[in-house]
């Protein structure tokens, strides 16, 4: 009904433009009933811009509320990363500390094929503790000594949560 109401104030003021316009050209008198016309298409102009005003005042609040949703959901969204982030670093963090500074110091010291052997036999979390706590030179020594699958999956353990905690980082 009001969209009817802005398309019918559309016609009107268009067709007392194009009523004056004409007037102008012609350059003729306008005559009673053609004042009388663009009077009351200016009068019904006056009297529904209030509708109109406040169907565009609406139209915009419901705009407004559909970017705070769609602002509301990418704020979860990035709450939810952190807090995804934030759980990679605890665990980072509780890894390296498993594997304490004197045991990453009996690990280096030790050649590579008998640190290899060692660390195969350790579980996952304290073998990639005490690797990522080595030098580079000396965790590859290690990791080329080791059967490939697990030097592979150590790997791409320690890939994964130095990327996890880099990422969390940046943020």
């Amino acid at each position: 009904m009001k969209s009817l109401k802005l398309a019918s104030v559309g016609g009107v003021f268009l067709f007392a433009a194009s009523v004056a316009s004409l007037a102008q050209e012609t350059q003729e008198p306008l005559d009673e009933v053609t004042k009388q016309a663009i009077e009351d298409a200016l009068n019904y102009c006056e009297n529904v811009s209030e509708d109109a005003e406040a169907i565009r005042m609406k139209w915009q609040m419901r705009a407004m509320f559909d970017a705070e949703e769609q602002m509301n959901a990418k704020i979860a969204q990035l709450d939810e990363k952190v807090a995804e982030l934030r759980e990679w670093v605890e665990r980072r963090e509780q890894i390296l500390q498993r594997a304490e500074g004197h045991v990453v110091d009996i690990y280096s010291k030790m050649r590579a094929e008998a640190a290899a052997e060692q660390l195969s036999t350790l579980d996952d979390i304290t073998a990639v503790s005490v690797l990522m706590q080595m030098k580079a030179r000396q965790a590859g020594a290690i990791l080329a000594e080791m059967p490939a699958e697990r030097a592979a999956y150590l790997t791409d353990t320690m890939a994964l949560l130095t990327q996890k905690y880099s990422k969390g980082a940046d943020s």
